[in-house]
């Protein structure tokens, strides 16, 4: 399984009834939100069976793959509760798993959070309840991790060219310059060390360039694509992507879908072609403080005096005409 880190801050969001809740999608996903002021509804299950005031909050996740799916509430600052559900009805849903209090494998501690782990099937949508423990309520963390049913492709320390089976693969490039391609399957693509060339294929791809200046190509799918440490090249493709290009100076290039892009400070900084008002969206720390001005080959975004992106053939007003739209 790969760990994505897609962050999403929910806060101020209200998903207080089931017919408001979250929608999520991805293999691994990590968001927060709130149960304050929160209340129950008629005919709402009683949350890890526990008989006491209904404080819900409520997201959905959609299953991308067969696999065996984790959700916690590790880093909630109360007792939670957890539930999950199958059903489009509030008054008639049908309970997965719950939970109360867990044992942290991550800390080797026994916590307050909850936590439940059971096999999921692609495409099917499960509905999430975080509740408090004796109607406690508090600040929510809450995390989705997606161990996908694969095959295996090793490569070796020189350079190799790996194709997947058509079903879902994992393949590693491991040491050298590798060309990987994913073919059809739900694919984890990992290049490693080395300068490699990798292609997604037509379903939801996560792909990791590892150590090196690698060409990453995202295909049709709604990728996740980590360019991690090194000048990379990056093609979005035209779904709709996730891309954290890691450290280096990146070149990205932006295939048309609802595209997320993180930047962050301390890693050199992305030039980006084809942003699109209202589909491009970029994650920042602190949107409220940034600095956007007009640069030689487009926008410049910086933060703290380090730039961060070159939106080409954009101006500056573009971006800060429409701050709420663009940064999240």
């Amino acid at each position: 399984m790969i760990d994505l880190n897609i962050n999403l801050d929910e806060r101020t969001s209200s998903n207080d009834n089931f017919a408001d809740r979250i929608s999520l999608n991805g293999t691994s996903v990590s968001t927060t939100g709130t149960n304050l002021g929160f209340t129950g509804e008629s005919g709402e299950p009683n949350h890890a069976r526990f008989d006491s005031q209904l404080n819900s909050a409520w997201w959905s996740w959609t299953a991308a793959a067969d696999g065996t799916v984790t959700i916690d509430t590790f880093g909630s600052n109360y007792d939670t509760t957890l539930a999950v559900y199958t059903g489009s009805a509030v008054n008639s849903l049908t309970e997965i798993d719950s939970n109360d209090d867990s044992f942290s494998l991550n800390n080797n501690i026994f916590t307050l959070q909850s936590a439940v782990q059971f096999t999921v099937t692609a495409g099917t949508t499960y509905q999430i309840a975080v509740d408090g423990f004796s109607s406690r309520t508090g600040l929510i963390d809450l995390n989705i991790n997606l161990d996908i049913d694969d095959t295996l492709i090793s490569g070796t320390a020189g350079n190799d060219t790996l194709s997947g089976t058509g079903a879902n693969d994992r393949i590693e490039g491991l040491a050298g310059d590798d060309m990987i391609f994913g073919r059809e399957g739900i694919n984890t693509l990992l290049g490693g060390d080395g300068n490699d060339r990798i292609e997604g294929g037509s379903k939801l791809d996560v792909i990791r360039g590892g150590s090196g200046n690698d060409t990453i190509f995202g295909s049709e799918g709604n990728n996740e694509l980590f360019g991690d440490s090194g000048d990379d090249l990056i093609f979005s493709g035209s779904g709709d992507d996730f891309i954290n290009s890691g450290s280096g100076n990146d070149t990205l290039f932006l295939g048309g879908g609802d595209d997320l892009i993180v930047l962050e400070t301390g890693n050199g900084f992305d030039t980006i072609t084809n942003f699109q008002l209202g589909m491009t969206t970029f994650d920042v720390a602190n949107p409220n403080d940034l600095s956007i001005v007009d640069g030689a080959n487009g926008a410049e975004i910086s933060s703290g005096g380090n730039l961060l992106a070159v939106v080409r053939f954009n101006q500056a007003s573009t971006l800060i005409n429409n701050l709420d739209q663009v940064f999240v």
